[in-house]
């Protein structure tokens, strides 16, 4: 043999490991002992790994499997024997065997059986197996050799000597010795402990004595001896009278997994499961059993596919439902009644297969369905496939209805009229209305409104179905065809008998848009007193009134739908604590019984909600509209109410920098101070890097100019003392608190060291008037030095300023001259000043020229000179009133 034909020959020899007490004496005899392999197989090369490598010599995975099923077993005998031995308890013993007594055992082996069938691997095991016995080394492979070998468990059977010991155990028993009958099991036990003879024997003793040593002992045979199927069951009905459902139900799960077609024990199962109230689990089992149950239990097999289907289709799961009839379907089409054919056809429309709905019409309800070519359109690849169909007369309302149903969702437009005209003519709306609604919702699911609106109007028009459904789905076509009247009819139908929330918004858009604004508001109120109020609702109407230009009503309709998920503040204190956040939530902890979300506010519908983006777009729309009508207090009280809420606490930073927008503009510079604080604090703690922000400091700097207080450096002083490394802004406000305060030694000092550190011109100009007022005092000495000093920093700070704006370098002179009453030169600058002319003043006059403070000053000098009419001319000229 070549090593080609001898590789060959070994992958495909499957060696099995076979108990030598089950086999036949005539199918031994058919066996060779052989010591050594031979050489044209120990010469082999090695099998290549993968899924079908053959398991021949040593080190491969067969030997290792071995191994692994000696150890399992080994364990499995030593923990009966510790059993037997009383050393642990039956619980202790099936926690640690719970790896092969899995409950899911079932249904793997389904899916691995699956899995074959998905690759093609459908060989008769048994066949191969008694094959190989024979010497059929060349016949078909194994299952096993395609992927790893499951872990089986043989089933123990003892040898001819323990067997007769076994009998006479018995015998004994029989004739009553029971102690002997038990020595004897038990001596078989620790012969042979995966034996199930002998527990079979114990648990007939145990069972009149100690009931529970019986169901342990009946357990562990059952394990030992999992084929017997009966067994399983008896176990499982001793555990069922002890009240131990969980024990019967994993013992019919082994009982099935030995048996799988057993539609008896499968039943049995899922009724188990159904008496303890798992509706679930049971319709898990009853689904299973389906495939099972043989054609001559048709009855049973659709009544329980029926149940299935239906629990299947309340838990909105209609694809499993669908399988369900299928599955009976399949088996016994002929013993479907009508009212199980329209089960079936609702679940394949709800799936979306309407020809197949249409051929089992076409089966069982007489339907004739010719299908014709036409040509295809230009929007069409070829030709399209087109349906005429011939409805007998006698055929029920469902099926009437379903057949209509499946050519609408297949869109046979050509047949619309044809099956509104055959609906109109075999059901009165008056009593099959059901139908019409049906009917027309598919064509409104297709988007054909005009049809749907054929059915929808014997419907309103009729008695029991002028409800507000059809009214809305009458009014939603009206819409969509565009009759406009019509809709806002049926959607005002709608709201007057069910205060439907679309139905509001619907009919409020259509009369904005038709210009009626005054209506669409009506459409939107609603009355607190006489029902709860809908966010979306009150949402629109606060987006409507803005575009309108009702502003208060605006204000008043905004505050009251975002409060109500907020705190109600009922004094200052309570808004101090808001701007603290740590505060503000002790606060609210202590007080959770006192205090309620939205109180004061009119109750809302619970379960519908805005959005957050949305909610934030109408804060910023009210803070707008209370900036632009001045209400500043509104702004205030608006903004430190949303501060309360948990809903805006993504919004947190942004509703500090509105609640200090809202302190500035309504001159309440106590909250603005504190807020300030609370992020300079918040700052130190998380980006101190961020602490000499410009913009920071300026805010700090209006607040302190609202307030007039200057004993804000006290706060300045304590926040140096313990962050030393703070630079510009605050030295300057300190320096700012020195000159105000008239200490000028002290702002000179400041304003000196922050003009070494930065080289700022406008320090400079504040070092120069520090100086001029320190010269300008009564008992100053060397006033002549401090005012060539001034002079050289005014010199310095005119360099370092543009030439674009140069006319603000000489305005400034101008008053430090005209403070010294240097008026021959303060005159010249003022001047100079007025003849100054470039394209950033004129593109900014408001804010950049200072033409007119100049004209004043002048003014002043030429009328304190006692030259009136010079004086008069300046201001004449340059001075508008």
């Amino acid at each position: 043999m070549s090593e080609s034909e001898a590789g060959f020959a070994a992958s495909d020899v499957e060696i099995e490991e076979v108990d030598v007490y089950e086999m036949d004496e005539d199918v031994l005899k058919e066996f060779i002992e052989v010591h050594d392999l031979p050489r044209t197989v120990s010469a082999l090369p090695a099998p290549k790994a993968g899924p079908s490598s053959a398991t021949v010599g040593t080190g491969s995975s067969a030997a290792s499997e071995s191994e692994t099923d000696e150890e399992n077993t080994e364990q499995r005998e030593t923990l009966i024997k510790k059993l037997v031995a009383r050393e642990i308890s039956y619980n202790e013993y099936q926690e640690r065997m719970q790896q092969d007594d899995d409950l899911d055992d079932e249904d793997v082996e389904m899916d691995r059986n699956r899995h074959r069938k998905s690759f093609g691997f459908e060989a008769d095991f048994r066949t191969a197996r008694r094959d190989a016995l024979k010497g059929n080394l060349q016949g078909p492979t194994h299952p096993a050799s395609e992927g790893k070998n499951p872990r089986r468990r043989q089933r123990r059977l003892l040898p001819p000597a323990l067997q007769g010991l076994m009998g006479e155990a018995n015998l004994c028993y029989a004739r009553g010795d029971t102690k002997t009958a038990k020595d004897l099991c038990l001596e078989i036990i620790r012969q042979v402990p995966l034996a199930y003879e002998p527990f079979i024997t114990l648990a007939q003793i145990y069972e009149a004595d100690d009931p529970e040593q019986y169901l342990e002992c009946s357990l562990i045979a059952a394990h030992l001896n999992p084929s017997d199927i009966e067994h399983w069951v008896r176990v499982a009905e001793i555990s069922i009278e002890r009240g131990n459902i969980e024990q019967a139900q994993k013992c019919y799960t082994r009982a099935i997994k030995a048996d799988p077609k057993n539609i008896d024990v499968r039943l049995k199962r899922a009724q188990l499961v159904e008496s303890k109230g798992d509706e679930k689990q049971a319709c898990k089992y009853y689904y299973d059993l389906l495939p099972h149950v043989p054609k001559e239990q048709g009855d049973f097999l659709i009544s329980t596919a029926k149940r299935v289907a239906k629990k299947f289709h309340e838990e909105t799961n209609i694809g499993a439902a669908l399988e369900a009839m299928d599955r009976a379907y399949a088996t016994v089409p002929e013993k479907f009644s009508s009212e199980d054919i329209n089960l079936l056809l609702e679940l394949l429309i709800a799936n979306g297969l309407y020809q197949r709905a249409l051929d089992v019409l076409a089966t069982h309800a007489n339907v004739a369905v010719n299908d014709s070519f036409s040509p295809a359109t230009e929007a069409d690849a070829g030709q399209r496939i087109t349906f005429s169909v011939s409805i007998p007369d006698e055929m029920i309302l469902d099926l009437r209805t379903k057949l209509a149903m499946v050519l609408v969702h297949l869109k046979c437009e050509h047949l619309f009229t044809f099956i509104i005209d055959d609906i109109m003519a075999h059901i009165d709306p008056e009593n099959g209305g059901d139908c019409y609604l049906d009917i027309a919702e598919a064509l409104m699911k297709e988007e054909y409104y005009r049809y749907a609106l054929r059915l929808l109007v014997p419907l309103i028009k009729s008695n029991r179905f002028s409800m507000a459904a059809v009214w809305l789905r009458y009014a939603d076509c009206s819409r969509f065809v565009e009759k406009y009247d019509e809709a806002i009819e049926g959607y005002r139908r709608v709201v007057s008998l069910a205060q439907h929330l679309d139905a509001r918004l619907a009919l409020a858009a259509l009369l904005k848009k038709q210009g009626k604004y005054t209506d669409a508001l009506k459409a939107l109120e609603q009355d607190p007193e006489r029902e709860y109020l809908d966010p979306e609702v009150l949402h629109e109407r606060c987006l409507m009134l803005e575009e309108i230009g009702y502003y208060k009503e605006f204000l008043e309709a905004g505050f009251m739908l975002l409060a109500r998920n907020c705190y109600q503040l009922k004094n200052r204190h309570e808004m101090e604590l808001v701007v603290s956040y740590v505060r503000f939530y002790d606060m609210r902890a202590n007080e959770t019984e006192k205090r309620v979300l939205g109180e004061g506010v009119p109750d809302f519908v619970s379960g519908s909600d805005l959005q957050l983006e949305t909610e934030w777009d109408l804060v910023l729309r009210l803070l707008r509209v209370a900036e632009k009508m001045r209400n500043y207090p509104y702004f205030m009280k608006l903004v430190f109410t949303l501060n309360t809420s948990k809903r805006f606490q993504g919004y947190r930073y942004e509703l500090l920098q509105l609640a200090l927008a809202a302190c500035i503009f309504n001159r309440d510079p106590t909250f603005g101070h504190n807020i300030l604080r609370e992020q300079i604090r918040t700052l130190l703690a998380l980006q101190p890097e961020n602490i000499n922000h410009p913009r920071l400091w300026n805010v700090f700097n209006l607040v302190v100019f609202i307030s007039g207080d200057v004993r804000y450096n006290r706060y300045l002083a304590r926040l140096f003392d313990r962050v030393p490394s703070i630079a510009v802004q605050p030295k300057a406000l300190i320096a700012n608190y020195h000159l105000t305060s008239c200490t000028y030694k002290y702002a000179l000092n400041e304003y000196n060291k922050i003009f070494r550190a930065t080289e700022d011109p406008l320090y400079a100009m504040m070092v120069a008037v520090t100086l001029t007022q320190i010269a300008c005092q009564k008992f100053t000495p060397k006033k002549q030095t401090l005012v060539a000093q001034a002079n050289i920093h005014m010199d310095q700070y005119r360099k370092g300023r543009m030439a674009e704006i140069r006319h603000e370098v000489y305005y400034n002179f101008g008053r430090m001259f005209h403070q010294l009453g240097m008026l021959h030169l303060a005159v010249d600058y003022y001047k100079r000043v007025l003849s100054f002319d470039s394209a950033v003043i004129r593109e900014c006059p408001e804010h950049l020229d200072l033409k007119a403070e100049t004209a004043y000053n002048l003014s002043c000098i030429y009328k304190q000179s006692g030259n009136l009419e010079l004086a008069r001319k300046y201001l004449y000229e340059y001075i508008r009133v």
